[in-house]
């Protein structure tokens, strides 16, 4: 079995969510499409406002997952980081701003 190498999950992780964009932008075009159909009845109006807001929500939730994966990940390697150079200068002392 092969070893993972640092940012693979990160890839993995983007490639799913450039998917997920581009599948949002198709939808959502062919949405905008049927909502300019001059026989829309109301009833399909709001089906395609449920769609968008439903297609919307997954897009934000991915988003958000994404920021977290990449918050969480600059966090860990600013903090071994600081750990190190704590360890190699123990006299130079480099606390992060707030």
């Amino acid at each position: 079995m092969s070893e993972q190498r640092p940012g693979d999950s990160t890839r993995v992780l983007l490639r799913s969510f450039g998917v997920m964009v581009t599948t949002y932008e198709e939808r959502m075009a062919q949405l905008l499409e049927q909502a300019g159909r001059g026989d829309l009845a109301p009833e399909e109006a709001l089906q395609l406002a449920s769609s968008a807001l439903a297609l919307s929500a997954r897009l934000t939730r991915r988003l958000r997952e994404m920021t977290e994966h990449v918050l969480a990940t600059e966090a860990q390697y600013l903090s071994e980081l600081q750990e190190r150079l704590a360890q190699r200068f123990p006299s130079v002392r480099v606390e992060p701003e707030e």
